[in-house]
């Protein structure tokens, strides 16, 4: 089904993740789709243009690893296609961006894109554009208008600043679902069942995403489509001075078993308190067991 003579309905974007914005570029591409009798498609970048062009990394709403599955599946979209930005996708004229690449190659035969998208060469295409050059090519075109929450536009950059604050709740209204982070359950340093009676997961931070603030999270971890209440740490685990690489931590509540090996996700949605040292082990305790009982109250 997913060759090159599909008919396409293709919703551009950088998607580093799904927001409410992104979404409604792909539930108009879905709606098209299904109009043509086609495949709704994200075509989007395997790295940021601006990570490429700056030399600075992006930080990104999702990791890499999870990136089109998550695309896929909170956007209902039927495939992702990344474009390797290199020097040829980077001076790619406008035009050739339309007829040659999206048109040519991915038979498209409706683009939809977001009303201040720039593509092509040093940006020079604009949706007035696109909206010319799909009428002249006899196919479809939709420019979605800007998605406001509480008046205030969604965007990526608006999302990461939320995350970067600890905003979860806020961020949750932006995104549409909670800020997550995915991946295998790893083998850490048996601190939280030696030492405080308190067993946790491991999971290692994806590098390319934006980070929280250290500190104490209500959250859910999904393991095999069932979610459990955890009161998450992110960070250094600072009583514990050993120097290792910061890591997410959750301690799943009324839950026994082993989980080391499975993929889980782990979904945040409030911030409880910063990530601090305490001065002994039965202080970290009780800060452990408020944040347990402020997690409960919270998905109460």
């Amino acid at each position: 089904m997913n060759d090159k003579n599909t008919p396409r309905a293709i919703a551009l974007g950088y998607f580093d993740g799904v927001h409410l914005g992104h979404k409604a570029l792909m539930d108009k591409a879905v709606l098209r789709a299904k109009e043509i009798g086609g495949i709704s498609s994200v075509f989007t970048f395997d790295q940021h243009p601006s990570s490429v062009m700056s030399g600075l990394a992006v930080p990104m709403l999702t990791a890499k690893s999870t990136r089109a599955d998550e695309i896929k599946q909170l956007g209902g979209v039927d495939e992702v296609i990344f474009g390797h930005f290199d020097d040829n996708l980077r001076t790619m004229d406008w035009k050739d961006f339309i007829h040659e690449l999206l048109i040519k190659k991915f038979n498209a035969k409706y683009i939809i894109s977001g009303h201040n998208n720039r593509f092509g060469y040093k940006g020079l295409g604009t949706p007035e554009g696109m909206a010319e050059e799909c009428k002249k090519a006899g196919i479809g075109y939709d420019c979605i208008p800007d998605v406001k929450v509480d008046g205030i536009t969604v965007s990526s950059t608006y999302i990461r600043q939320l995350i970067s604050q600890g905003e979860m709740e806020k961020a949750i209204k932006f995104l549409g679902h909670p800020y997550t982070v995915s991946g295998v359950v790893e083998h850490g340093r048996k601190v939280g069942t030696r030492t405080l009676g308190v067993p946790t997961l491991n999971l290692a931070l994806p590098k390319e995403m934006v980070l929280p603030p250290y500190g104490v999270y209500a959250t859910l971890v999904v393991v095999d489509g069932k979610s459990h209440m955890a009161a998450t740490n992110i960070g250094i685990k600072p009583t514990f001075e050993d120097g290792g690489a910061p890591t997410i931590e959750p301690h799943l509540l009324d839950f026994t078993g082993d989980l080391y090996g499975k993929f889980i996700h782990v979904e945040f949605y409030k911030f409880l308190r910063p990530e601090k040292a305490f001065t002994d082990v039965n202080e970290l305790k009780k800060a452990i067991m408020k944040n347990v009982e402020q997690t409960r109250e919270y998905f109460a």
